[in-house]
């Protein structure tokens, strides 16, 4: 490890706070600084919170001081205005990357969705796979145009070291993805005559490629993922949860009624990455010495046991108790999604 103070822009997301505590026992790294207005997590001796955002004055100071900078983008994937999101973000890593002046080597924890969900992809995706976001969903195309900005060496330091790790699924409930979210909720939802690979890579193999990267031994860009895939119908039930599947016909619709009453299990732009496979190779990272300590079946069950007591309904976690045993929960959730599938197909 070559970087002595490393800057952490978007300190609130979860594998930043997990790549501060490893960076810890990093004897060469001295200061860890986490870029963020909110608050952030009381970590190790070495972190230090710097409350700034792009384009504030303490922000540019900060990361002029850097020699290796990760960026984590924070994106939410019910953003209503999902054109303003991504310019946000935008701005947000070009700034981030004119401010860091001294900086050798720039991360960008990147996500496999860039691949887009399609039919026609190829199990695994390499990096060479061409980047097909899916249009209707706003966080893997400001992903694509996050990452364009920094692999483009005209912005920012000519000469540092750009990499992007493309992490694969992301089931953990501590990492708040989308994935998580719908582990989290009553049943895991499907659609009826697909059942496409999954992966899902643990969130400490995934801190190991970012401090891997943020010692300035990758250049460009890499897939982090586990060695397998598994079929969606089993990794639910390695999760422990129910798997209910709607028909093809209702399966938009369906997303679209329940985001609309609050119950974002899975919106209309999530279902392409629940219908067809982006598994991603390991090879290019693998080569670079790095190499999963947990297999997706692992992952799976980690993610599973992980998950809060209680369902979520929208935004609100209900425990289950407060449910009729929990059971009446999935129950309900289950009745209404095959109440919109038929009056779906009725009309059809």
């Amino acid at each position: 490890m070559v970087a002595r103070t490393i800057a952490l822009v978007g300190a609130l997301h979860p594998g930043a706070a997990m790549l501060a505590l490893a960076l810890e026992e990093e004897p060469d790294v001295e200061r860890i600084l986490g870029l963020q207005q909110a608050p952030a997590p009381l970590l190790g001796p070495k972190f230090e919170h710097v409350a700034a955002a792009p384009g504030d004055q303490r922000f540019e100071i900060a990361l002029a001081e850097a020699d290796a900078v990760v960026l984590f983008p924070l994106l939410e994937v019910g953003e209503r205005d999902a054109r303003a999101a991504r310019e946000r973000l935008t701005a947000s890593v070009r700034r981030t990357l004119e401010a860091a002046t001294r900086a050798s080597t720039v991360v960008l924890w990147s996500s496999g969705v860039v691949y887009g969900g399609h039919p026609d992809n190829p199990v695994p995706l390499d990096e060479e796979a061409p980047l097909r976001a899916n249009f209707d969903f706003a966080p893997a195309r400001a992903l694509d145009e996050a990452e364009r900005q920094v692999l483009d060496a005209s912005v920012g330091r000519p000469e540092a070291i750009r990499v992007v790790l493309r992490g694969a699924a992301v089931w953990a409930p501590s990492w708040h993805s989308f994935l998580a979210r719908a582990l989290t909720g009553p049943a895991m939802v499907g659609v009826r005559g697909y059942n496409p690979q999954v992966q899902s890579l643990d969130p400490d193999d995934a801190v190991r490629a970012m401090v891997l990267a943020a010692s300035g031994q990758l250049r460009g860009v890499y897939n982090v993922a586990p060695d397998d895939s598994v079929a969606a119908s089993e990794a639910a039930q390695l999760a422990g949860r129910r798997r209910v599947e709607v028909p093809e016909s209702a399966a938009f619709a369906v997303g679209e009624r329940l985001a609309s009453v609050g119950v974002t299990i899975t919106t209309p732009g999530e279902l392409n990455y629940h219908m067809y496979p982006w598994v991603l190779s390991n090879r290019r990272l693998r080569e670079a010495g790095w190499a999963p300590a947990k297999s997706t079946r692992e992952a799976m069950v980690d993610a599973g046991h992980a998950v809060p007591d209680g369902v979520r309904l929208g935004r609100v976690q209900v425990r289950r108790g407060d449910v009729i045993r929990g059971a009446a929960a999935a129950m309900a959730f289950v009745a209404a999604l095959a109440a919109l599938a038929r009056r779906r197909g009725g009309r059809a």
